[in-house]
């Protein structure tokens, strides 16, 4: 069955966790100053900036994707509350923008440093890239793909017919630069992270109806990576998740377009890769923003799971998806990725959002600034608590299908028929719907029977019992004439369960309905005083069933408890999205009485070991991964970049070099510990300096899975003396190269 979404502006949410979690948004929304996010565009335009930019990424190289994030949050969630202040601010930002666009006199409009001459050089055939940059800048393409977005919601949204202008000459721009670009250029440029281009792009040349756009959108076509999941190959591994999901929503919009086949069997089979072998719990996935192996993720927990934009794009491929086969699987997916992870990511006092949600045993959330970061998570967390409108509700042929539980009011003005929900979900299964209608209306009403739903689902309407054999994950279609006054009642109950983990029976998590439980292990700053080495505590039985020493202390909301189960303590246990400020474990590891009097030493010390070597840590940079290697002020000539055993590296070509910028401890002992790969290589010599003093030879700490090797150097007490920060360099000598490198770490003793 072929579906359309309702647009924001029909659908009112009303009550609950979301309508809280909008509510803070929006006074986020409004504390913002736009002058300061349009900074940096009249700044580079040649106009004076009318306040200072902000902090954070938006005094970095990838500024003004705020701008586009905002000025998308801004239209969605003056469309979902019909705010005059928001409308005000969209307006604004699109006179701004204008203006910038004047002033540049090309169409080109960026907060980019550098942007314009970028693509100057980009036009005259000039490319180059270590791997992710474009010409030396951060993601450029990335942070305008943020401002063709929020130009589109911006007209979609708000009716402002000069957003469409404006993201038009924006657009002739951009096929100006591609204009002269042969087909090994393009696949040069999208090496660079470039946002979801496809995507808005095509949807320019669906307003404008200028082909034009369409061939553009098409340039667009990241042919490594597409083109084998046409072929349904997965070769996610090693990939940095949130540049590859956008691309593949490109894909789906394109398939609405144009109908190619290609475009569906990359969305779905990708679709189905990432929720079934690359997600956690929660429904998000990746650890320090790269997908690893298909189905194993015992391995991959950390302070670093579940970056927010991640779910973020993969709630806006489950829509497409979901209009065009109606499953009830992709709206499971939706409302689990909802609720366990975009509304955990926020903070239900302060409104601060996190970049990552962290999924590490005795982990906690971190939340970033509001006003100090503006990282893409806080961008895309922005448009996440504006939009909780738009999967609630989708109509068909005669049809309307209730995707999600959401207390809301639909307004279906094609029927003349208004909808209202209310229900308490998700603290309980109750659902009641309202019927309101100008005239008896005719049509089919689909409710989602969850998967969870083990003890089934029970429906009244207008008090009589409706009997079904429908099975969970799936939709009940209800077929009647609908009269204003008519209630339609639905009785879900929530079902205590477990799921374990793909690659590891025994490393399970708690679920009840929809809900993530987390155990809670106290104030976060208990984590840091914790001296047992089972702070995180293990679940010893022999009981064949887990779930009979999980006792309920209050089950409508929730809250359950272990009872003689937990070692060395129980725990109470709590829905994830409600744990903030606290210390928590999401998934558990699982124990016969025999099994742990086998493991309980290695397992200890397994535990010991990563902990000394976290106390010991100063500073570890990843290299050949994206954020880590900005956080560290990469630089490097004539390097390479690649993954081994699933494992990121750099290396150079001949007598070339790379460095990083990393914390030490003035004054005391440092080291660096440096991983390598045992592989034999020719062609291998280099210098390691730190502030250009060349290290001595170093010893071998470690061999790891006989692929790999730890090499400790001792870093000399007077180039550490009085300094926070040094510059780690790898220099390979005359004709010569630097081996794979794996890992840096700087450690004290």
């Amino acid at each position: 069955m072929k579906l359309k979404a309702f647009d924001l502006n029909r659908v009112r949410v009303t009550d609950g966790p979301l309508k809280h979690a909008m509510d803070l948004n929006k006074d986020y929304l409004l504390q913002l100053e736009p002058d300061r996010l349009l900074s940096r565009f009249r700044e580079y335009a040649g106009l004076e900036p009318k306040s200072k930019n902000y902090e954070g990424w938006e005094a970095l190289g990838i500024s003004g994707h705020s701008l586009g994030h905002y000025l998308s949050a801004c239209a969605m969630m003056a469309a979902a509350t019909d705010d005059a202040r928001l409308i005000e601010r969209v307006s604004y930002l699109v006179d701004e923008l204008g203006l910038c666009q004047e002033a540049h006199g090309t169409g080109y409009i960026s907060g980019v440093p550098r942007g314009k001459e970028i693509f100057e050089e980009v036009k005259a055939g000039d490319i180059r890239s270590q791997g992710f940059d474009l010409n030396g800048g951060w993601v450029p393409l990335y942070s305008i793909h943020k401002l063709f977005a929020g130009l589109r919601d911006a007209y979609k949204l708000t009716k402002n017919e000069k957003a469409l202008q404006v993201e038009r000459k924006l657009g002739l721009w951009l096929e100006d630069v591609f204009s002269s670009l042969n087909a090994q250029q393009v696949e040069e440029v999208l090496k660079c992270e470039f946002g979801g281009m496809s995507e808005t792009l095509a949807d320019l040349a669906e307003d404008t109806g200028e082909n034009r756009f369409w061939k553009l959108s098409e340039l667009f076509h990241h042919a490594e990576l597409l083109n084998p999941l046409a072929d349904g190959k997965d070769l996610l591994a090693g990939r940095h998740a949130n540049t590859q999901i956008p691309k593949v929503v490109g894909a789906a919009r394109q398939y609405e377009i144009s109908k190619k086949d290609s475009y569906r069997r990359i969305s779905e089979f990708f679709w189905d890769r990432v929720v079934h072998q690359h997600s956690y719990v929660i429904g998000g996935n990746s650890l320090n923003e790269h997908f690893g192996e298909a189905g194993k993720l015992n391995d991959r927990l950390g302070a670093n799971t579940c970056e927010t934009c991640n779910s973020y794009n993969m709630l806006k491929l489950t829509r497409h998806l979901f209009q065009w086969n109606a499953l009830a699987e992709q709206g499971d997916y939706y409302e689990r990725v909802l609720y366990n992870h975009i509304l955990a990511s926020q903070h239900p006092s302060e409104g601060t959002v996190t970049y990552f949600v962290s999924l590490d045993m005795g982990g906690h959330k971190v939340y970033n600034s509001k006003f100090n970061d503006f990282t893409c998570c806080v961008g895309t967390g922005m448009e996440n608590h504006s939009s909780y409108g738009n999967a609630i509700y989708f109509q068909g042929e005669n049809a309307l299908v209730i995707n999600q539980y959401i207390p809301s009011r639909l307004n279906w003005k094609e029927m003349g028929v208004v909808v209202n929900q209310t229900t308490s979900y998700p603290e309980n299964g109750s659902i009641s719907l309202g019927i309101e209608s100008t005239e008896p209306k005719e049509f089919a009403l689909l409710v989602r029977y969850p998967y969870w739903a083990e003890q089934g689902m029970t429906i009244l309407i207008n008090g009589e019992p409706y009997s079904h054999d429908a099975q969970p994950s799936s939709f009940i279609s209800l077929k009647r004439v609908w009269n204003s006054g008519d209630q339609l009642e639905l009785n879900i109950p929530m079902t205590l369960r477990v799921e374990s983990m793909n690659d590891n029976p025994n490393r399970i998590a708690f679920m009840n309905g929809p809900i993530v439980l987390a155990g809670d292990l106290g104030q976060i700053d208990q984590e840091i005083d914790a001296t047992d080495l089972l702070f995180t505590p293990v679940l010893v039985t022999d009981h064949p069933e887990v779930l009979s020493q999980v006792v309920p202390v209050l089950e409508e909301n929730h809250l359950f408890e272990t009872k003689n189960l937990g070692f060395p303590r129980d725990v109470s246990l709590s829905p994830f999205y409600q744990m903030h400020d606290r210390s928590t474990s999401v998934y558990w590891d699982v124990f016969t009485n025999e099994k742990w009097s086998a493991a309980e030493i290695s397992y200890k010390a397994s535990i010991e070991k990563d902990r000394e070597l976290r106390l010991k840590t100063i500073d570890f940079v990843q290299p050949g991964e994206m954020q880590p290697e900005r956080d560290h002020e990469f630089e490097g000539e004539h390097v390479g970049y690649g993954v081994l055993s699933n494992r990121k590296y750099r290396e150079t070509w001949p007598s070339g070099y790379f460095s990083f910028n990393l914390e030490v401890l003035s004054n005391q002992v440092n080291h660096l510990i440096v991983m390598y790969t045992k592989e034999i290589e020719t062609m291998q010599s280099f210098d390691i300096t730190v502030d250009g003093v060349i290290l001595e030879d170093g010893q071998i700490e470690l061999e790891e899975m006989n692929k790999f090797v730890l090499v400790k150097y001792e870093i000399p007490n007077h180039v550490t003396m009085d300094k926070s920060k040094v510059k780690v360099k790898f220099c390979a000598h005359e004709g010569q190269k630097v081996p794979k490198v794996f890992g840096i770490r700087v450690v004290t003793e």
